[in-house]
């Protein structure tokens, strides 16, 4: 951050720190992956958002495992 975006990172960093209760890095498991506040808030809405418009969130339809042929042996396989 400081290396590509220096004027940006004082302000990033203050954001961050707000997120995560006046600390840099949370080491707590079961908190580590989620902010408090309200940038954390906004940050999940601009995500969430992102994720409908780029059609993200949508269910995946099943994986038809009958097209799946093996690939043929080489010579080197079928010594084993």
């Amino acid at each position: 951050l400081e290396l590509h975006y220096p004027q940006r990172a004082a302000r990033v960093m203050a954001r961050i720190r707000d997120m995560r209760g006046g600390r840099d890095y949370d080491a707590d498991f079961s908190t580590r992956m989620n902010g408090q506040g309200i940038w954390a808030q906004l940050l999940a809405q601009r995500f969430a958002k992102a994720c409908a418009r780029l059609g993200l969130g949508r269910e995946r339809r099943p994986l038809d495992l009958g097209l799946f042929r093996p690939g043929a042996l080489s010579a080197q396989q079928s010594l084993f």
